[in-house]
């Protein structure tokens, strides 16, 4: 049986992108990153392929969603998702003064079902002192989902932690 996931969060400070107040938001502690090398050992493992063969394969398959995006498709990642050519662009009244110079290109990612799943099933409780100094998270505390986000939970710009009475602990 898997066991459930639980997401330490820690209570960090925030810029409300707003009203520019100063405030708090959470983020996530995680426990480090597992390399594409990782992964490959962990896929290859008890099987009869090979590691090298496994790399091979993830490499292929990189390489043909690299292919694909450049013709303008949506990737289909099957179990892990999709990820889609963006563009993000500021905001503006009339259509003849967005120009090229204000689009930035980007890539937004959907996470299956299965994935969505996971984390959302995962129970949710707040940081220790030795929790927060084991934190391995490379953006530390300003870490942002893909797409350059802000971290904020919509209306209550409070990272969905509105009452705080929603985390065991």
């Amino acid at each position: 049986m898997a066991t459930q996931l639980t997401l330490k969060v820690k209570k960090v400070n925030q810029v409300n992108p707003k009203t520019k107040a100063m405030g708090y938001a959470a983020r996530v502690l995680t426990n480090g990153t597992e390399s594409f090398d990782d992964l490959v050992d962990y896929a290859s493992h008890n099987t009869s392929l090979h590691r090298i063969e496994v790399s091979g394969a993830a490499q292929l398959i990189l390489e043909a969603a690299a292919r694909a995006l450049k013709n303008g498709k949506i990737v289909d990642l099957g179990p892990l998702g999709k990820i889609r050519p963006s563009v993000l662009s500021k905001w503006v009244e009339d259509p003849k003064t967005l120009t090229k110079a204000d689009l930035t290109k980007s890539l937004n990612y959907s996470a299956s079902p299965d994935i969505v799943a996971a984390i959302q099933s995962a129970k949710l409780s707040w940081s220790t002192a030795e929790d927060e100094e084991n934190d391995t998270t490379e953006d530390g505390d300003n870490q942002q989902p893909a797409g350059g986000g802000d971290n904020t939970g919509g209306e209550n710009q409070g990272g969905g932690t509105e009452g705080g009475d929603d985390l065991e602990g």
